[in-house]
C-alpha cells in the first residue's frame, strides 16, 4: 500500500487554484514535518513557492479529527502525529505562466510538482500516488506512468512516482492540447501543443524533431537514455523559456514563432537545448548535483558545461539535422560572439565564478550585470566552440568535443557517480592531450577573450565587424524607450557622466526617440569630438558632454568564399552537410 498519496483537484480551473489533499499513512509517535521545495532544478534561483500556499489544515485519516499543524519555517509545516495517519488539506494559487512555476485557468493547467507537493521530510524515497481530477474534455500530459478513468463530471489520471526526485522531475500539462507522435530507434516521442489558438504547427514538425533527436543521439554514440520522451510546448502571446526534465521538457514561446523561418528555427533550437539536457545534467551531472537539496542553493562551478556546452550544441544539432543552413548557424553564433564582446563582465568574473554566482546574479540582473559578470549560456557556448575546434585541430579532425562528452559519460554516469572538474580534464586529456586542458582552463577560469579568427579559419569561416568605426557611446536602452538600461564601464557614456535610468532627450539639441536615437547619433556625432547630450535624471534636466569612440562594430560570421577543400571538409565534419 502506498503510504504517500496526493489528490490534486483542478476541476474548477477558472478559480486559478489547485485544491490538494495529501495523505501520509506511515505510523509515527512523533510530529511529522512536511516541506515544499523552494526551487526547481535547471533554474538556479530560490523561487519561494510556499508564498502561494494557503493555510494548511491537518486531520487524522479515517476519523477526520483535527490535528495541530504549525508552520515552523517559510516552507515547512510540523503536524501532530496520529495513529491512523495524517491528511493535509490546502490550496495553491496558480497564475504564473513560466516553465518553472504553475498556471491554471479556464483553458489549461500546467505545473511543476515543486510548486504543489508537501512532502514528509526524511522520506525522500517514499513512493507516491498522484490522483489528478480535471475537466472531462481535457487531456493530461506527464512523463510519470499511470492510467486514466472518467466519470460523468470529470476525468481522472492516477500517476505514480518512485520518490521525491521522480515526482519533481515530471511536470503536468492538461488542457485542449494537440499531441503529435513519432519514434526514433523504436523509442516513443511526442510533443503536446498547448495555447496555439488558430495557429497551425508546421507540417514538418515531427520530422524535424526526429532529426534533432537522431543528431543528439549521435553526439553520445549510444542508445537513447530514456524509454519515452515528451516535449510539453506552451504557447502564448509572449514569453520565452525552457526547462529540462529527465524524460520530458517544457518549452514556452510566442505562438507566432512557428509562423516565420527565424522563429521556427529558434523553436527547434530551444527544443534541441532541452532535449540535450536528457544526457547533460539530467543523467550525467556534477557530483554536487548528484542528490539535490530542494530547500537551499546547490552550488557548482560547472554551469559553463551544463548550460554553456548545451547552448553550443543546440544550434549545432539543428544544423547537423539539416534544419539550419551553415549560413544560418553563422548568424546565430555571431550573436553569441557579439554579446560576449559587448559585455566587459567577461573580463571581471570567469565562467567558473559566474557559474557559482548564478543564484545571485544571472536570474537577478541589474544595470551593472554586464559590467560585473558574464552569461554562462552564450559565453559558455563560445568557449565550447573554441574547445571543439581546438580538439579537431589537435587530432587532425579525428576527435571532437563529442568524444569528450562520450568519455565523460562512460567514466562517470555509467559508473553511477557525478563528475568533478578533474574528471572533465581527464576526459579532455584522453581525447586530445594535456594541451587542450590548458586551453579549457584558459577559457573558463580566467578572462574570456579568445582569439576566434584562428579557430574559425580552420573550418572556412571569417569573423568580420559591420559598421566598425562609427561613433560609439557604450550604452543600451530599455526596450521601446529612451531610458538607459546600462552603461558600459569605462566607455564614453560612463566617462561623460551618463547614468543608468537616465532618459535620453537630445543629441546636440536634436530630439531623439527610441527608433531614431542611433540615426541622430550618426548624423551629429564624430569620433573623438565632444557631443552635447541632454538627459532627464530623477526629474531634473541635465546636459552632459560625451566624447564618442570608434565603435567595434557588430560581429558577423560568414562563409569564406575562398575556403579550401580541406576547410570545407572540416566544416562539414563539424556541422554536417549544408542544407
Amino acid at each position: 500500500m502506498t503510504k504517500l498519496a496526493f489528490h490534486i483537484d483542478v476541476t474548477r480551473p477558472a478559480e486559478r487554484q489547485v485544491h490538494i489533499r495529501a495523505t501520509w499513512s506511515a505510523p509515527s509517535a512523533e510530529r511529522v514535518e512536511f516541506f515544499l521545495p523552494t526551487w526547481t532544478p535547471g533554474s538556479y534561483l530560490l523561487r519561494e513557492y510556499a508564498r502561494h500556499v494557503s493555510r494548511v489544515c491537518a486531520y487524522e485519516q479515517g476519523t477526520n479529527r483535527p490535528l495541530a499543524c504549525v508552520k515552523v519555517a517559510k516552507n515547512r509545516w510540523s503536524v501532530e502525529a496520529a495513529a491512523g495517519g495524517i491528511e493535509l488539506r490546502y490550496r495553491v494559487y496558480t497564475h504564473e505562466l513560466t516553465v518553472r512555476t504553475a498556471d491554471v485557468d479556464a483553458h489549461h493547467a500546467y505545473w511543476n510538482h515543486a510548486c504543489l507537493l508537501l512532502w514528509p521530510r526524511g522520506h525522500r524515497d517514499a513512493e507516491a500516488e498522484l490522483v489528478v481530477d480535471y475537466p472531462s474534455e481535457w487531456t493530461l500530459s506527464c512523463s510519470l506512468r499511470g492510467e486514466e478513468s472518467s466519470t460523468e463530471r470529470h476525468r481522472r489520471s492516477t500517476l505514480r512516482a518512485a520518490g521525491l526526485d521522480e515526482a519533481l522531475d515530471a511536470p503536468v500539462l492538461i488542457g485542449l492540447t494537440r499531441r503529435l507522435e513519432w519514434q526514433v530507434d523504436g523509442v516513443d516521442h511526442a510533443i503536446d501543443l498547448d495555447g496555439l489558438a488558430s495557429v497551425s504547427p508546421p507540417p514538418t514538425l515531427t520530422e524535424d524533431l526526429a532529426a534533432i533527436v537522431r543528431a543528439a543521439k549521435g553526439v553520445f554514440d549510444d542508445e537513447l537514455p530514456y524509454e519515452r520522451y515528451v516535449f510539453q510546448a506552451l504557447f502564448s502571446g509572449e514569453g520565452y523559456g525552457g526547462l529540462e526534465h529527465r524524460d520530458s521538457s517544457t518549452l514556452l514561446m510566442p505562438r507566432t514563432s512557428l509562423t516565420t523561418p527565424t522563429g521556427y528555427r529558434d523553436f527547434l533550437g530551444l527544443a534541441a537545448h532541452e532535449l540535450f539536457h536528457a544526457w547533460n545534467v539530467k543523467r550525467m551531472r556534477p557530483a554536487e548535483f548528484w542528490e539535490y537539496d530542494y530547500e537551499a542553493e546547490n552550488y557548482t562551478r560547472l554551469l559553463w558545461l551544463i548550460e554553456g556546452w548545451t547552448a553550443y550544441y543546440d544550434d549545432v544539432l539543428v544544423t547537423r539535422a539539416g534544419r539550419m543552413t551553415h549560413a544560418d548557424y553563422c548568424a546565430t553564433m555571431a550573436k553569441n560572439i557579439q554579446n560576449m564582446r559587448a559585455a566587459p563582465g567577461r573580463l571581471e568574473l570567469s565562467l567558473e565564478e559566474s557559474s557559482f554566482d548564478a543564484w545571485i546574479r544571472l536570474y537577478r540582473p541589474d544595470e551593472d550585470t554586464r559590467n560585473s559578470s558574464q552569461n554562462y549560456y552564450g559565453n559558455g557556448a563560445v568557449a565550447a566552440m573554441c574547445l571543439d575546434l581546438g580538439i579537431r585541430r589537435a587530432t587532425g579532425g579525428e576527435r571532437s568535443l563529442d568524444h569528450v562528452l562520450r568519455a565523460l559519460w562512460q567514466q562517470t554516469f555509467e559508473q553511477g557517480r557525478g563528475y568533478r572538474l578533474e574528471d572533465v580534464h581527464r576526459a579532455v586529456t584522453d581525447i586530445a592531450g594535456a594541451g587542450l586542458v590548458e586551453e579549457l582552463v584558459g577559457l573558463v577560469a580566467g578572462s574570456l577573450d579568445p582569439e576566434l579568427d584562428d579557430w574559425l579559419r580552420d573550418v572556412g569561416l571569417c569573423l568580420e565587424a559591420r559598421d566598425a568605426g562609427k561613433p560609439f557611446l557604450g550604452l543600451a536602452l530599455k526596450a521601446g524607450t529612451t531610458r538607459v538600461a546600462s552603461v558600459t564601464r569605462g566607455g564614453p557614456a560612463c566617462r561623460g557622466g551618463v547614468a543608468p535610468d537616465d532618459e535620453l532627450l537630445a543629441f546636440e539639441d536634436l530630439r531623439v526617440s527610441n527608433s531614431t536615437w542611433q540615426t541622430v547619433l550618426t548624423s551629429v556625432a564624430s569620433v573623438g569630438e565632444p557631443l552635447a547630450v541632454l538627459v532627464a535624471r530623477r526629474g531634473v534636466i541635465r546636459r552632459v558632454e560625451v566624447t564618442p569612440l570608434a565603435g567595434p562594430g557588430i560581429a558577423r560570421l560568414v562563409l569564406d568564399p575562398t575556403a579550401t577543400a580541406a576547410q570545407l571538409r572540416a566544416r562539414e565534419a563539424w556541422l554536417g552537410a549544408d542544407s
